[in-house]
């Protein structure tokens, strides 16, 4: 990496922090945070075992969406500038990870709120790391596809719809949609297919990962086929693959749209 896009990427990373200051969709996400994690504290049950289950449900309903909302804002919030950036003699890939160093950096310290106060109180336990690790991963995948939406969809309201959309298929259509084909006699037949969609859906992978492995709630049926088994092995390293996948696929459609939205 060269100095000049170093020094793009730096000045990038500041300029994305300072637009973050005043930014409605951080504020929302960061009370949002916070609020969800002084909740465990009036379980009346353990308060460290009950503390996953209760932080998975903030992540899943409404952190996700506020990622999403927020990457989809970082993207709009320079549309008009975007002839201007561009004719800098800096790549749009430099450009588009320090967009995503800049969300990085307000997002992860989110996660640590929903932990703080139940470590606070009871300790830091390992399954409590886990859900902070993982609710920065999928927080962060959910952002960089809202980026690369706010890229594609060039008019805000149209963003704000498709944005809405996309989190709706990924939290409810892809389980509605397999729920009713599951008695199909080929699902039968080919389990296999019917799982995969749960297995890319990065709220599914959260979902799963947590319940039968971090919150260990039953062992996985021997008879569920051997991917199911493994992925009920290997839940978190599954996670953490599918989720750097979205990440990743996210900034490449951003760059991608930010050149067809600057070109056309």
């Amino acid at each position: 990496m060269g100095s000049a896009t170093r020094a793009a990427l730096a000045a990038t990373f500041q300029r994305e922090l300072t637009a973050h200051r005043l930014n409605r969709f951080l504020l929302v996400h960061l009370a949002i945070a916070a609020t969800a994690g002084f909740l465990p504290l009036f379980t009346p049950t353990e308060l460290t075992s009950a503390a996953p289950w209760w932080l998975l449900q903030a992540v899943l309903y409404a952190l996700s969406l506020s990622a999403l909302l927020l990457g989809l804002s970082s993207a709009h919030g320079e549309a008009d500038e975007f002839p201007m950036l561009f004719t800098q003699p800096v790549s749009r890939s430099a450009w588009m990870l320090g967009k995503a160093a800049g969300l990085a950096a307000v997002l992860v310290p989110a996660a640590l709120l929903l932990v703080a106060p139940v470590a606070l109180a009871g300790g830091l336990t390992s399954s409590l790391t886990a859900v902070a690790v993982a609710a920065a991963g999928v927080t962060l995948a959910l952002a960089a596809i809202g980026l690369a939406l706010g890229f594609w969809v060039r008019d805000r309201v149209r963003g704000l719809l498709a944005a809405l959309g996309v989190w709706f298929v990924l939290l409810f259509g892809t389980d509605l949609l397999l729920l009713a084909v599951a008695g199909a006699p080929w699902v039968q037949a080919h389990p296999t297919l019917w799982v995969l969609p749960l297995m890319l859906n990065p709220l599914d992978a959260l979902r799963v990962t947590v319940l039968f492995g971090i919150g260990d709630t039953a062992p996985a049926p021997q008879q569920a086929g051997t991917l199911v088994t493994w992925w009920m092995a290997n839940g978190s390293l599954w996670l953490a693959a599918i989720l750097t996948a979205w990440v990743s696929t996210g900034l490449v459609a951003g760059v991608a749209g930010s050149r067809a939205r600057l070109d056309s």
